[in-house]
């Protein structure tokens, strides 16, 4: 029997990957998938917004409360002094009109690396490297703190708790349980913006707190300065950090409050 080859027409458009029709198809997909992606980020942002009102300061407390770390409580040694100050600034601060009546706790954890961090319930978690920079300078601690109590005070903990635990299920909902380490770098890139503004809010709410409590704010960019010098990033990754520069927050803090209304605190 003798083999002719007959052309398939349209039908040969269906089965060829690359034909114009599928290459279509493909992108209408795309499309689709990318604006229910956008569509469900947002809502979820919205619906926790929304949420977060309805969760008072004391069932704040009643859930997370009990909250337990393996940090300790105090600082031995050479830090018992600035440990001192620390404890001091925050009982300072936390007196204020505007900070969630919480039961705030201040722990210590055993890195030389100087940061703070903000536990649901009103933990402070302090690093001993912290305390060595900041020196003798209790407003240099209570600056810091009071960035801490901004984030309670902005409700920042709850709200990355909803976010976080939201855009999880949704992003399971849209792509199932695929590619689960590709999904968690996409959200974190996602919320990178948002992190950034957040931390420029709690750095306002610090500044305008010290202002309050010590006179002034001299002294505040110290970890600040400390951190730029040893930043070494160029300036376009700023936008793949999860806190703003060194510099441009040492600057807003410098706007935060009116030099002339510093005056030094006897």
């Amino acid at each position: 029997m003798k083999f002719v080859r007959r052309e398939l027409g349209e039908a040969a458009e269906a089965s060829n990957p690359g034909a114009p029709g599928m290459r279509r198809e493909i992108f209408v997909l795309a499309g689709a998938l990318l604006v229910l992606l956008v569509a469900g980020y947002a809502s979820i942002g919205v619906v926790v917004e929304l949420a977060l009102p309805r969760i008072s300061v004391a069932r704040e407390r009643a859930w997370f409360g009990g909250w337990k770390t393996s940090a300790t409580t105090t600082a031995p040694g050479g830090d018992a002094a600035a440990w001192a100050r620390a404890e001091a600034a925050l009982q300072k601060l936390a007196a204020q009109p505007g900070v969630p009546a919480l039961e705030y706790r201040l722990v210590l954890l055993d890195q030389a690396a100087p940061n703070a961090f903000a536990f649901p319930g009103g933990t402070i978690a302090i690093t001993r490297g912290l305390l060595r920079v900041c020196g003798d300078d209790e407003v240099a601690l209570a600056f810091v703190l009071g960035h801490e109590l901004g984030h309670f005070a902005h409700r920042d903990h709850l709200r990355a708790l909803g976010r976080t635990a939201g855009r999880t299920v949704a992003w399971a909902v849209i792509f199932g349980g695929t590619g689960d380490a590709v999904s968690a770098q996409t959200l974190n890139l996602m919320e990178l913006a948002h992190s950034r503004a957040q931390e420029e809010a709690a750095d306002a709410f610090g500044a305008a707190l010290v202002q309050r409590v010590y006179g002034r704010t001299a002294g505040a960019e110290r970890l600040f300065r400390w951190l730029e010098q040893r930043e070494n990033s160029p300036a376009w990754t700023a936008w793949l950090q999860t806190h703003p520069t060194s510099a441009s927050r040492i600057e807003r803090l410098r706007d935060a409050v009116n030099p002339g209304a510093q005056t030094q605190a006897k």
